[in-house]
């Protein structure tokens, strides 16, 4: 079979069209697709032993959810994935409604980017700021900005490696590789993915043509822990004769995302219309009644 992947896409250049071209380390009608992150809250279990209550942890920090669309819940310690794009948008949660506002997804994170609150960056400020610049800014202010997050957003396909449920049971029907799309904010995740898609670069394929596994690595910070994606090579595979249509599906996703974006900014944004004076009389002129 051959490794050449026909996208139909006018002669672009396919690494660039699926966002890997230049590594930069740096609720719309979209259908849905399994979301794919890190658990940063071991889940855990109350059991009875020698007549006590005793918690267990069933899900580790770490491990890796995948969620489909009814809700569907599987669990894995590790997975393996074919990435077939990447994008990048900023990211901000509105615990008002419970959701994330987002800026368009682009390839290279940069320049002013309409967001679904009607504005640009979410409002961040792109301006440069010294230690002591930024020391002295309101806290309020320091809040906002920081709020506003980079997220490198994957699009690919997950090999659940022993998946189980939140009760640590196994599951079954998770056999083969599942449509994903992973939020990744974090920037030491950010970091070992891009070393991981670097390797594969040098060695002149495309990512959708080599696997990566990924693991976690635990930190700690003064009050509590969280989890970061550990990853790393796994093995050189073939294209499949459904790749293509995998490639554009996501590529329609991001479209969609993003003219869900674009049409919530321009709702926000609408232009006051401006009426001559003398259009406006000619409107609201009447001729006068003959009695």
């Amino acid at each position: 079979m051959s490794n050449e992947l026909s996208t139909n896409f006018a002669g672009s250049d396919l690494a660039a069209a699926m966002g890997f071209g230049e590594m930069d380390s740096s609720t719309s009608s979209a259908p849905k697709i399994p979301m794919l992150n890190q658990v940063q809250a071991p889940i855990m279990v109350e059991h009875v032993v020698d007549d006590e209550v005793e918690e267990k942890v069933v899900v580790p920090l770490g491990a890796y959810k995948l969620k489909d669309g009814e809700g569907n819940e599987v669990y894995s310690r590790s997975v393996s994935i074919r990435l077939f794009a990447q994008r990048q948008q900023w990211t901000q949660f509105d615990t008002d409604i419970g959701r994330s506002h987002n800026t368009v997804m682009v390839i290279k994170l940069k320049g002013d980017l309409k967001d679904s609150r009607g504005t640009f960056n979410l409002g961040r400020d792109s301006k440069y700021r010294t230690p002591e610049e930024w020391a002295a800014l309101d806290e309020d202010y320091k809040a906002r900005q920081s709020s506003v997050k980079n997220s490198k957003v994957l699009f690919g396909k997950v090999s659940m490696n022993k998946p189980f449920d939140a009760k640590g049971n196994p599951m079954q029907g998770y056999d083969g590789e599942i449509d994903f799309v992973y939020y990744v904010k974090n920037f030491q995740s950010k970091k070992s993915m891009d070393a991981a898609l670097q390797e594969i670069t040098a060695k002149k394929l495309l990512p959708i043509e080599h696997t990566i596994k990924l693991t976690s690595k635990k930190e700690k910070m003064s009050t509590n822990s969280y989890a970061t994606v550990v990853a790393s090579l796994g093995s050189k595979v073939s294209m499949k004769d459904d790749d293509q249509d995998t490639l554009r599906s996501f590529v329609d996703y991001i479209d969609n995302s993003n003219d869900y974006i674009l049409s919530e900014w321009k709702k926000l944004n609408k232009p006051d219309v401006a009426i001559s004076p003398d259009v406006l009389d000619a409107i609201v002129q009447v001729e006068e009644a003959p009695y």
